[in-house]
């Protein structure tokens, strides 16, 4: 069953996946949930979506009030979104333009419009437009009728169903593919198993692990995010909700190697305690707004590959450094000019942890040494989770994250 009370809290706090996730369910329900369909959900949810800035919310609109499936059509609506998908580059909009306009779908019939959208949509790959094209100039509707046109576009169609058969036959034969796309299913889990995850953190099976120091946390406060990209940017940030007692704790990675996925990092922790936690609940986050921090959606996002652990204040010195780096360096890459050599100092002195380049740094700030454990993120971007180990006792023990079940890619 669907986890449905944490994705209305995730939509509420403005996770844009999770509110277009969201509306699907109301636009149709969920049986096993318990919910029915409810349109004007939907219809609230893709459009909080789309002022977030998701496009595909954009054509689930355009469908809703051009379909005629959920509602008596209301044209001016639908095409309204179906314009905004189409000048995003969308050629499934494109080609419910070219439609409308060939069949006089609440705009006056103009088969050359229609032709135009659909040739749009067609030169952008789209093959359902290519067969379009195809017997437009067949048939002469909206063009001049040209058999050598029509037997191009009509290749091409041809052509590009069977590269896409082709690549989804692949995709699907591909054991590494495979493991990914089971893997995205088991990062976007809201629990984590303890024995699983103590498995993890255990030297044997083929995992190893690799402390990469303490890292001192001046206020307790911890921060998890994509040190390369959404650390860097203060309105992105969001803390943990809960606290730990100043101090300077042990970050200790676990690594996997196989032949289909690698040398990967499988997992990171925070070690508060070093009590064994007997289970673990989702670490919830808090984000800046209006001037105070408010509950936000659990788990991070990351786009450069790498996540992060480090304490409130070190993230804001971190802001301090970026700006001053980036005033000397005006077109400069933080990672290519600056990190990269770091990265690969880490690789020399542990080689046998992670791949050539390097995939973990404790980074201390020039400024004034706070600092930042960095590490890859296992397979690479993505939404992670985090989690609170609880002891025994009952005492928060660890912080951690998992970026991959080893298991689907035969490592244990």
């Amino acid at each position: 069953m669907l986890d449905f009370e944490r994705l209305l809290q995730d939509a509420q706090n403005g996770s844009l996946p999770a509110l277009k996730y969201l509306g699907d369910i109301y636009l149709d329900g969920l049986e096993e949930n318990g919910i029915k369909p409810d349109l004007q959900k939907a219809i609230d949810c893709y459009e909080k979506a789309v002022d977030g800035g998701m496009e595909n919310a954009l054509l689930d609109l355009g469908y809703i009030y051009c379909s005629g499936q959920y509602m008596e059509p209301d044209y001016t609506k639908g095409l309204a979104y179906y314009e905004r998908a189409a000048a995003l580059g969308s050629t499934i909009a494109l080609g419910n333009l070219g439609m409308s306009f060939c069949n006089g779908y609440g705009v006056k019939k103009d088969e050359k419009k229609g032709f135009e959208y659909f040739l749009r949509a067609a030169e952008g790959g789209n093959p359902d437009a290519m067969q379009q094209v195809s017997e437009m100039y067949a048939r002469g509707i909206g063009v001049k009728k040209d058999k050598k046109a029509a037997a191009h576009w009509q290749t091409k169609s041809e052509e590009k169903r069977r590269l896409d058969e082709e690549a989804v036959k692949e995709e699907q034969c591909d054991p590494l593919s495979e493991a990914f796309r089971k893997n995205l299913k088991f990062i976007s889990e809201v629990t984590l198993d303890a024995d699983f995850a103590n498995k993890i953190f255990s030297p044997l099976d083929g995992m190893r692990q690799y402390t990469l120091g303490s890292c001192e946390f001046g206020s307790g406060t911890i921060v998890t995010a994509d040190p390369l990209c959404y650390l860097q940017d203060p309105k992105s940030v969001t803390i943990k909700g809960k606290t730990i007692a100043p101090g300077s704790y042990p970050v200790q990675i676990s690594v996997s190697e196989s032949e289909m996925a690698g040398l990967r990092i499988v997992g990171a922790r925070l070690r508060i305690k070093d009590s064994r936690a007997v289970k673990y609940e989702l670490a919830e986050s808090l984000a800046q707004k209006d001037g105070e921090w408010k509950r936000s959606f659990a788990g991070f996002p990351v786009e450069c590959g790498m996540a992060c652990f480090c304490d409130l204040q070190a993230a804001q010195s971190y802001w301090r450094f970026l700006e001053g780096w980036y005033a000397e360096h005006k077109n400069g890459n933080i990672y290519d000019d600056y990190f990269a050599a770091l990265f690969a100092d880490s690789y020399k002195k542990e080689p046998s942890y992670q791949r050539e380049g390097g995939d973990f740094l404790m980074w201390s700030n020039p400024l004034d040494g706070t600092q930042i454990a960095m590490f890859a993120s296992g397979l690479g971007d993505g939404f992670y989770s985090d989690y609170w180990g609880i002891d025994k006792d009952g005492d928060i023990c660890e912080l951690t994250m998992i970026f991959m079940d080893p298991e689907l890619f035969n490592t244990i």
